[in-house]
């Protein structure tokens, strides 16, 4: 829709954020996230013309403009507000103390996460951004 470039994801992520598909409907295709914050679009597949909006998939697209919610981390449905306020009012300075009250989760993320990898790495990121004052205040 918006022309851009997408991030790649695997298509078992598709197919558990659109849902109410057969398992292994789209095993040989190969499907992009939009990365337009401003586009509607969400998935799509340049090989059999398959398109997603944002409205079609279970969870919201957290760097997208009209996102509802921002996730730090899908699996365990922690949202940067979440995870500011575990930082900066509960003294958290890493994932695992974020997660600490958090049950245990084998990763999901690549059927949670719709960018179908693990968060760890931007939770991190995130952690460091908050703790320097660099995303926001609660």
């Amino acid at each position: 829709m918006c022309g851009k470039t997408g991030y790649l994801v695997p298509s078992q992520t598709v197919e558990k954020l659109v849902g109410n598909l057969e398992p292994g409907v789209f095993k040989l295709e190969i499907f992009s996230l939009c990365m337009d914050q401003a586009c509607e679009m969400a998935y799509f597949s340049a090989d059999y013309g398959y398109l997603y909006l944002q409205r079609q998939i279970k969870v919201p697209l957290d760097y997208k403009e009209d996102a509802d919610k921002k996730y730090a981390c899908y699996c365990h449905e922690i949202t940067l507000d979440a995870l500011r306020h575990a930082v900066l009012k509960e003294g958290a300075s890493s994932v695992k103390d974020v997660l600490k009250k958090k049950p245990v989760i084998v990763s999901q993320c690549q059927s949670n996460n719709p960018f179908g990898c693990s968060c760890l790495a931007d939770m991190n990121k995130r952690i460091e951004e908050i703790k320097l004052g660099l995303s926001g205040e609660l």
